[in-house]
């Protein structure tokens, strides 16, 4: 009698692990694939279009620097690498859109100078705290200050919101707590390729 009840128990202590699981990975494929931004003015002489690929628990967020509106020659690029991805309590927000909460690991965040003009003034200005940059050869500037902000360090757990609208991906992640609301903003509005 005790081997049949410890079965069930056991039984009942898998089932309900697999069942978590398995919700765990359907709130994963709804992110999975290519989003990408449109191609906006991110200053009086910049253009920025950004990226984010999703595969399984794994993703890439590559953030791109242009001189023109067309976003054609990309003069920089920033590649943060991040794995672990774990989708939390569903959200809803004001707008009606639904979303999650998640967690992700961050590997590293790797900068690449694609224009000669922009290597030679990295390395002038010791950028990043790196004065010896070479075209189209990226560094891990992880945990590094560049310019007025600090990146992220290798190895920490980020805290992320999105809002999913159709084909609409908005992120928010931080390093210390879970964002409390997502950009609208065309800067963060990514569409499903």
């Amino acid at each position: 009698m005790k081997n049949f009840l410890l079965i069930i128990i056991l039984s009942l202590i898998l089932f309900s692990c697999g069942e978590k699981e398995e919700s765990d990975d359907s709130a994963t494929t709804e992110l999975e694939g290519t989003w990408v931004t449109d191609c906006y003015q991110y200053s009086n002489s910049q253009y920025n279009k950004k990226t984010i690929v999703v595969s399984g628990k794994n993703y890439t967020y590559t953030s791109e620097y242009y001189s023109s509106s067309k976003c054609a020659t990309v003069e920089d690029k920033w590649v943060y690498t991040l794995t672990s991805l774990a989708i939390g309590d569903a959200m809803t927000f004001s707008s009606g859109g639904s979303g999650h909460r998640f967690t992700s690991y961050h590997n590293s965040t790797k900068l690449e100078w694609q224009n000669a003009g922009s290597v030679s003034w990295a390395n002038t200005n010791s950028y990043c705290g790196i004065s010896n940059w070479v075209i189209n050869v990226a560094q891990d500037v992880s945990g590094k200050t560049c310019g007025s902000s600090t990146e992220w360090s290798s190895g920490i757990t980020l805290y992320g919101l999105y809002l999913l609208d159709g084909t609409k991906l908005l992120p928010s992640q931080s390093s210390s707590s879970y964002p409390s609301s997502v950009s609208t903003e065309v800067s963060n509005t990514y569409n499903k390729k």
